[in-house]
Formats: structure tokens, C-alpha cells, sequence
């Protein structure tokens, strides 16, 4: 893939970042996503289109508002560049291949971008963005993979069945409820092994985390962790790498 189209699709990836950053911080506001013109959270100065440029703007006023210097929250830049960098990465391992598959699975990937945010940022995983997400994967597995409809359905139900006996041995201490329902679409999108496999990653990949956390004074057993931006992650990986991942398993079984 040349240079050019990779960095075409980078600033593609900004852009959909930058609208991210508006649906992760107003969703659930009175204003909602799309009314109201974007300001400062300082100073309320509403914003110019030249304010607004994805990273680049943060880069050139360096990181402060025009208008009452202000830091401006490291929030919008990560946004930007990690959807940016989902979304590179996405076409660069799977090719630029534009059909009904490669919408659906980038959709997927914005989607599960923002809640890795939300989860981090405020310990939800709205409904709102769930249900697109679980809607989007029925209806391309009835249209595209109904052979597979039913083996998708059962795994996702049974990730949500050993999820929810957690949640509610555990009193929605260890995971959230929203963390069930994730697992469910994360089983209707990947299936199994893939499925199990991704929510392994992430249960590895939170423990090392409050690990980490724990070991520099930052928490303790009793922290409360973003679990549904772990999972997320970790979907977002296995979407990306989903073809040299599956024919890595496949050769493991070949063998037994």
C-alpha cells in the first residue's frame, strides 16, 4: 500500500477521531452529539473551524486555547491518534479492500474506539453504543454468515452466562454489568475461538495493568479497573489481526 493512501487513510482516522471526542464527551449531555458549536471548557469561547483541525490544531497552538491559554485536556490528541492508528493498521494487515465486510468491521473498530474512552474516562459502557454494535453484528452475521448465525449466538450467550454469574457472585464488584453485555456482542462479532481467546487477552491484559498500577502506589486491591476498555482493546486487536490469528490456530490443530 503506498505512502500517500496510508497517510489518507491516517487523516481519515483523525477525523473520526475528532468526532469520537465529541460523542464520548457529550453523548449523554442535553446538547447532544451534532447541536451547539464545540468550545473551550475553560473559558466557553466557542471555537473556530481553525480551532478544530485534528491533532493539528493541538500541535500548532501547542496544546493551549487560543483564546485563554488554557491546557487542553491530552484527551483529544489520544482519540485522534489512536483511531487513526486503528484504522491504518486495519487496512494495512487486511488490504484496501472496500465492500460491505471492511464497513462493518470499521465501524466495529470506531465504535469499540469510543468505548475504550468512555470506560476509562467515566467506568461506563453506554447502551446507546452497545446496541449499534449488537445490532450491526446480527444483521451482518443473518445476511453474510447465516451458517454461522447459531454457533455465534450460543458462544456470545455462554461468555455472558459465565459474566453474569461473575457479576452477580461478586455484587458487581468484580465487573460491571455492561461488561456482560460487551462480551455477548464480542461473542456475535469474533465467535469462538476468537472470542474467548480476545477476552482472555483482556483479563490478562487488566490484571498486568492493576499490576502495574499497584507496584507504583497508584492503586489497590480495591481500585476499580476500566474492564470494558480491556475487552475493547483487545477485540479491536483481534478484528485487525483476525486472519493471521485464525490460520495461527488452525495450524496448532492440524498438529493435534
Amino acid at each position: 500500500m503506498s505512502y500517500p493512501l496510508l497517510f489518507f487513510i491516517a487523516v481519515i482516522g483523525l477525523v473520526f477521531g475528532s468526532f469520537l471526542s465529541v460523542l464520548v464527551t457529550r453523548l449523554d449531555k442535553k446538547e447532544g452529539i451534532v447541536a451547539g458549536r464545540s468550545e473551550c471548557p475553560n473559558c466557553y469561547h466557542k471555537l473556530g473551524w481553525y480551532d478544530l483541525a485534528p491533532l493539528f490544531s493541538f500541535i500548532f497552538i501547542g496544546g493551549r486555547c487560543r483564546y485563554c491559554k488554557h491546557s487542553i485536556s491530552l484527551f483529544y490528541p489520544t482519540i485522534e491518534l489512536t483511531t487513526s492508528l486503528v484504522l491504518v493498521s486495519y487496512f494495512l494487515f487486511n488490504g484496501l479492500v472496500l465492500n460491505i465486510s471492511s464497513f462493518y468491521h470499521i465501524t466495529l473498530l470506531v465504535l469499540l474506539v469510543s468505548l475504550i474512552f468512555f470506560d476509562y474516562l467515566y467506568l461506563i459502557l453506554p447502551d446507546k453504543i452497545l446496541v449499534v454494535m449488537g445490532l450491526l453484528a446480527l444483521f451482518f452475521s443473518i445476511f453474510y454468515k447465516p451458517n454461522e448465525l447459531i454457533h455465534l449466538f450460543i458462544f456470545g450467550f455462554l461468555f455472558a452466562l459465565g459474566f453474569a454469574i461473575i457479576y452477580l457472585v461478586s455484587k458487581g464488584g468484580a465487573i460491571g454489568f455492561g461488561d456482560v453485555k460487551l462480551v455477548f456482542i464480542i461473542g456475535l462479532i469474533l465467535g469462538y475461538p476468537l472470542g474467548l481467546l480476545a477476552i482472555i487477552f483482556a483479563i490478562w491484559g487488566g490484571a498486568l495493568w492493576g499490576l502495574i498500577l499497584m507496584l507504583f502506589g497508584k492503586a489497590t486491591g480495591k481500585t476499580v479497573l476500566p474492564f470494558g476498555s480491556f475487552l475493547s482493546l483487545s477485540t479491536i486487536i483481534f478484528i485487525i489481526f483476525n486472519n493471521g490469528i485464525q490460520e495461527k490456530i488452525n495450524t496448532i490443530w492440524y498438529f493435534f
